[in-house]
């Protein structure tokens, strides 16, 4: 499996601690899995405790047979070197293979999709803050549009997250994931008390400057 994922992947390298698979309820589960960009593999780009995949029983009712993934407490992990690399790579993120790759894991197509207690790390050059998104939770289904009709928006999508300690952040809406040539979303947003000072690192590139103050909008 991990040949496997490596084969699809370009550009990062994965590997899984363990595999543990279990025939009754035909789910598997990896645990302890890392992925490391190949141009600057420390630190790794994420890791992940655990990842369950499974039938996603509740699609049975319409007939389909798709697959259910859930990770628990992932971390992602990122600095402007591995930001700028990723950039300049000539392979979009798109063509990664990063869906591929999550069919190497388990054959069947993914309809139900959600991260608990996510937990997300950027940090930029100089004596800053690393901007950081803790208590990530997302969750997603019908990403196949086994019940709503074409030209829709067919995937509730739900995420909240703590924002630099204090803020909160929440999203709520529709995705259409299947949407050519890019995702579509639909969707209300939520920020509460998100410090500003964190963005020191990102604002002074466009010669603007930020001290104090915290934001919150709905949109």
């Amino acid at each position: 499996m991990e040949s496997d994922l490596n084969n699809r992947l370009k550009g990062y390298t994965v590997r899984i601690g363990r595999a543990d698979f279990h025939p009754i309820g035909l789910s598997i589960d990896l645990e302890e899995a890392v992925i490391s960009q190949n141009e600057h593999p420390d630190p790794p780009i994420l890791e992940i405790p655990n990842l369950s995949a499974s039938v996603h029983w509740k699609a049975l009712l319409f007939g389909r047979i798709v697959a259910d993934f859930a990770i628990d407490d992932p971390k992602l992990h990122f600095d402007l070197t591995q930001f700028r690399q990723e950039e300049k790579d000539e392979v979009p993120i798109e063509e990664k293979g990063w869906q591929e790759a999550l069919e190497a894991i388990y054959p069947l197509k993914i309809n139900r999709f959600e991260i608990r207690n996510g937990d997300v790390t950027y940090n930029d050059k100089g004596p800053f803050k690393p901007l950081h998104v803790s208590k990530l939770n997302f969750v997603t289904e019908n990403i196949r549009n086994i019940k709503s009709e074409e030209g829709t928006y067919p995937s509730p999508v739900q995420a909240e997250g703590v924002v630099f300690d204090t803020g909160k952040i929440r999203l709520d809406g529709n995705a259409d994931f299947l949407a050519e040539p890019h995702v579509a979303l639909k969707m209300n947003l939520q920020l509460e008390n998100i410090t500003l000072d964190y963005f020191k690192p990102i604002t002074e590139r466009y010669q603007l400057s930020v001290r104090k103050g915290v934001i919150s909008t709905d949109g």
